[in-house]
């Protein structure tokens, strides 16, 4: 109750966009490889043939047995566009992988084909980092940003695909030492919950201000801020922008900004440290282990239960099961509804107790 309670004296709240605003059911929407937009059609399975060797990387580039939604629906987007090259890549045995990090925002596969001494390596990550990994001049770097944007203007979250060859024995330490070859992008689609546009202007309503916070590229957070009625969606901050802030800046801009982009959850403690700066009763959602210093920092933290990790459940004041961020709204309104009852009963004791006493 006391943790309901304090939600609903909440100004702010912080929430991450993927499986919280939007359903977290992602599917592939598009392709884009050699110059040309392929659309994808789960029901009418199929792309044009330029496009097949993208798909097979993008899967070359995922696990095989994901738990990622993006990766299970890359995974499903392969099946549908080439079965017989899905089949082959069953057959393939994982060598090395190299994990996506805060500072590399890419993962890297190195596969085995039977006995062949060259090894298939395989990258996907944000657009800026795998063009950067394939060395592309600037103004081909621009070109291709250009259609990451124009992706993300439809909402599309946004993939960035490269390819290696490489000798079974020169593997290097690190993703920068490949020879990556630029293949494309793919646009997944992950739609918005049904209700969040009524729950956001209910929060505004209530005086409550809401930032969303993602890892996305600024173009789908901004595309996605609009769609579920979010204002100031212009005023928004980039990860790197935040990193090249000292905290006094960091307090004065984030009294305006709506959107967080491209960050990592390490970024998220500094976030509540500047609004809490700023006298704001911060409520803040997180999933990760690397949620938890935020989520302890803030004055509400809020995990995901179905998606939320032991550390973040733990670490927070509210589980929300569902996910919903719309369950977050409800729990505003029943706080606010207990801070009204409790100022209602004192108010009353007084009334009638004190005139008593003075009797």
């Amino acid at each position: 109750v006391t943790a309901i309670e304090s939600l609903g004296s909440a100004t702010v709240l912080c929430v991450d966009k993927t499986g919280t605003l939007t359903l977290n059911n992602m599917v592939v929407q598009s392709f884009f490889a050699h110059g040309q937009f392929c659309e994808h059609n789960p029901d009418k399975p199929g792309v044009p043939d330029l496009c097949h060797e993208l798909s097979v990387y993008a899967i070359l580039a995922s696990k095989k047995d994901p738990f990622d939604p993006m990766e299970r629906a890359i995974h499903k987007a392969v099946k549908d566009v080439a079965p017989s090259l899905y089949g082959n890549y069953e057959a393939l045995q994982l060598v090395k992988e190299y994990p996506l990090t805060d500072s590399c925002r890419a993962m890297t596969n190195v596969w085995k084909e039977g006995n062949s001494e060259n090894l298939i390596v395989a990258m996907k990550g944000s657009p800026e980092t795998v063009l950067d990994l394939c060395k592309m001049d600037s103004l081909s770097k621009e070109s291709e940003m250009q259609k990451v944007s124009q992706m993300a203007e439809e909402g599309l979250r946004v993939l960035g695909v490269g390819m290696a060859r490489v000798d079974q024995g020169n593997l290097p330490e690190e993703q920068s030492g490949f020879d990556f070859q630029y293949i494309g992008l793919i646009g997944l689609a992950d739609p918005i919950r049904e209700n969040v546009p009524a729950a956001v202007k209910e929060c505004y309503r209530a005086g409550i201000r809401i930032i969303m916070i993602t890892g996305d590229y600024v173009g789908t957070a901004l595309a996605i801020g609009k769609q579920i009625g979010l204002k100031n969606v212009e005023n928004v901050i980039t990860g790197a922008e935040l990193d090249a802030m000292d905290n006094e800046e960091l307090k004065e801009k984030v009294k305006k900004v709506t959107i967080f982009a491209r960050v990592v959850p390490a970024h998220k403690l500094r976030i509540v440290q500047a609004l809490k700066a700023n006298n704001e009763v911060v409520a803040m959602t997180g999933d990760g282990v690397n949620d938890a210093p935020a989520l302890k920092a803030a004055n509400i933290g809020i995990a995901m239960g179905q998606r939320g990790t032991d550390v973040a459940r733990e670490a927070s004041a509210i589980v929300i099961t569902d996910d919903d961020f719309s369950s977050i709204v409800s729990g505003v309104r029943m706080g606010r509804r207990i801070y009204d009852n409790i100022r209602k009963s004192f108010t009353y004791v007084f009334s009638i107790h004190v005139p008593i006493s003075g009797m």
